[in-house]
């Protein structure tokens, strides 16, 4: 072969490597605009997954407010009512400052375990003996210093003497655990 060939046959094998290197470099190209018009894609979805997010969780927010503010107005009293012992001893100084005679008192704390939220209450049951006035505005300031009371029963006879009367008060007061596992309804 002579030179003229031989430079040829050089020229046409970097002729069609360049080729073969332009149409690589195309390919790689074309690959890496549609990737590139896919993860446009993904941001724009999840930019409208997001401003849909936002949405909701401003909608359950503003939906919660009120919620959220009963819970504040409650939280201390829920906190000063965590044991039985303390339930206790808020309901009998409730009793004290009133001067209440008690003729009896019993107190049983029991387990909930279907609730997380309350595990616990105070039932109880007391019977007092006092001045008609004196009884009904303890039930009165009870209310207004244990706001979590309820009152199951209430038998009221007449006592000692005409100004008097005799109540028998069966009640629980639950025990809020605000730290507990509260299930979602299911949908």
């Amino acid at each position: 072969m002579n030179g003229k060939k031989i430079a040829s046959l050089i020229l046409v094998m970097i002729i069609a490597s360049i080729a073969y290197g332009s149409q690589m470099m195309q390919k790689k190209s074309s690959a890496m605009r549609t990737e590139a018009t896919q993860a446009a894609d993904d941001c724009n979805a999840s930019a409208d997954k997001r401003k849909f997010a936002a949405t909701k969780l401003q909608n359950t927010e503003f939906n919660c407010k009120e919620f959220r503010g009963f819970l504040k107005r409650w939280t201390p009293v829920i906190q000063h009512l965590q044991t039985g012992q303390e339930a206790e001893q808020a309901l009998m100084g409730v009793v004290r400052n009133n001067g209440i005679v008690v003729l009896s008192q019993k107190f049983e704390v029991k387990d909930n375990r279907s609730n997380n939220f309350i595990p616990k209450t105070l039932q109880g049951t007391l019977i007092i003996q006092d001045e008609y006035s004196k009884v009904l505005n303890w039930m009165g300031e009870l209310e207004k210093k244990i706001p979590l009371v309820r009152v199951n029963s209430c038998r009221i006879k007449q006592g000692e003497n005409g100004r008097q009367i005799n109540m028998e008060v069966h009640f629980e007061i639950p025990l809020v655990n605000l730290e507990a596992e509260v299930e979602q309804p299911k949908k």
